[in-house]
């Protein structure tokens, strides 16, 4: 029997900051609401928040500008969210398919609709598929997307890309009609995005691919249906939402590790956090956003170093714990560092998790043996990233983080407590954790060998 008594200690700890939040569901903490809000929608980026509950955050607030950060910033949901209600913001994202997602939601707010209308409809009456395929536009495949499509519809896609590197001027039209491709490449594929890996149709050829995804779209069929959407979108934005906007809102984009670009940030410059980091639970988004990167030009070793920057999530992660110091000495804030690591050495319910799957691990119980490598690199790493966010943050500031907690080998992980008591250590205050009214079940496997038991759904408020 495994001890729980430092996980139960926490429990007690924080019982009265524990409260279910009945505004909250998990369409809003999730991409599920954004699907049909117009540019929020139009790239389906699975692990996102919707803007709805940006908004919800932002109108908590007691004040009504400021600059908001998200340093996990995604497709940039927080971002745009902030501009509309008049906050500059800051987003930093490590994965270059968020990139790209933010650069065509900006060329969309910017673009004439009418020349973009005028290029679709060129592209309609175009025999741009009977073209010649120009390899250097063509799709690069890397060993994970190998047949991914149809041959017909890649050949297609390539001479797709190629007329519009080829007759389209740089800009914001051509980056839209880049960006629709790129946006429809699940809808055109054998795959299917399914967490920790793409999930391949039988119709792949693939070894050990089952899946039945049923009938997959033509690139023309997909292609002008995202057209038409992108059109339609634009034209309910700046008649909606968009046309409050406040013009002078500035939002900075910073492509890298939050790890790496937080620390080179000044102090107390920050007034709201909103965020949504990697959960612990295994998700690599190297592997599930394959299709988009290879579309955006990485290679596989750039895809590969992609995995290894991430926060640690995915069974794959080696430690980083000489690069963060080198961070940190270079930016010489070495006291943060020796501050952010006694957190993590001296929280106990986490190495009570720790020591009991370090056993697991050491009796081969664990259904993966990176499991616990993951988990302790994983809170290793955010205890520097929560020191970070308390740095820059203003006094009377606040952080809304939204995050799940975990179970591993029937052992659940408290990620929002271990987390919050970093906060603490880091001089902030937990003022709430609300939990979502419906948890989180387990897998079949693990109710089969350990049972039932829900684990909570969250969004932390602290405050400095």
């Amino acid at each position: 029997m495994s001890s729980t008594k430092h996980r139960e200690a926490l429990e007690a700890k924080y019982r009265d900051r524990i409260a279910v939040n009945h505004n909250l569901s998990r369409r809003l903490v999730s991409f599920q609401a954004n699907k049909d809000v117009p540019l929020y929608g139009l790239f389906s980026y699975k692990e996102g928040f919707s803007a709805d509950m940006v908004r919800m955050f932002i109108r908590d607030y007691p004040k009504r500008t400021g600059v908001i950060l998200d340093p996990f910033a995604g497709a940039g949901t927080t971002l745009f969210s902030a501009k509309e209600c008049g906050f500059d913001s800051i987003g930093i994202e490590l994965l270059p398919v968020g990139e790209f997602a933010v650069l065509a939601r900006c060329a969309a707010e910017r673009v004439d609709p009418d020349d973009l209308r005028r290029a679709v409809a060129q592209l309609r009456h175009s025999p741009f598929d009977a073209l010649p395929v120009a390899g250097r536009y063509g799709f690069a495949h890397i060993p994970i997307t190998e047949n991914a499509f149809p041959a017909e519809t890649e050949r297609r896609l390539n001479a797709f890309l190629a007329y519009v590197h080829e007759h389209v001027e740089p800009g914001d039209v051509r980056t839209l009609l880049i960006f629709a491709a790129f946006s429809i490449l699940e809808e055109i594929s054998y795959t299917r995005k399914d967490g920790q890996f793409l999930r391949w149709d039988h119709r792949s050829g693939r070894v050990g691919a089952g899946f039945r995804k049923g009938r997959i779209l033509t690139f023309e069929e997909a292609l002008f249906k995202k057209f038409d959407r992108i059109l339609a979108d634009i034209r309910s934005y700046r008649m909606g939402a968009g046309s409050g906007a406040r013009e002078g809102a500035a939002m900075e984009f910073r492509r890298g590790s939050c790890l790496e670009i937080l620390p080179t940030m000044q102090d107390e410059t920050i007034d709201l956090v909103i965020s949504s980091p990697p959960y612990c639970n295994r998700y690599d988004y190297t592997r599930t956003y394959a299709l988009e990167l290879a579309f955006l030009g990485a290679d596989n070793d750039a895809v590969m170093g992609l995995r290894q920057s991430l926060l640690s999530c995915t069974v794959e992660n080696r430690e980083k714990k000489d690069y963060i110091r080198r961070i940190y000495a270079a930016n010489n804030r070495l006291n943060i560092f020796h501050d952010a690591e006694s957190a993590f050495r001296s929280n106990k319910a986490l190495h009570e998790v720790l020591a009991i799957l370090g056993k697991y691990h050491r009796q081969k119980r664990l259904n993966n043996s990176g499991i616990y490598r993951m988990v302790k690199n994983y809170f290793y790493e955010h205890s520097f990233v929560i020191f970070e966010m308390a740095r820059l943050l203003k006094r009377g500031g606040r952080i809304y983080y939204v995050n799940d907690n975990v179970r591993y080998a029937g052992e659940v992980i408290p990620v929002d407590l271990i987390l919050s008591e970093f906060a603490e250590a880091a001089g902030l205050t937990v003022n709430t954790i609300y939990q979502l009214p419906n948890g989180k079940g387990n897998s079949s496997q693990q109710m089969g060998k350990h049972g039932r038991c829900e684990v909570r759904k969250c969004v932390y408020c602290w405050e400095k």
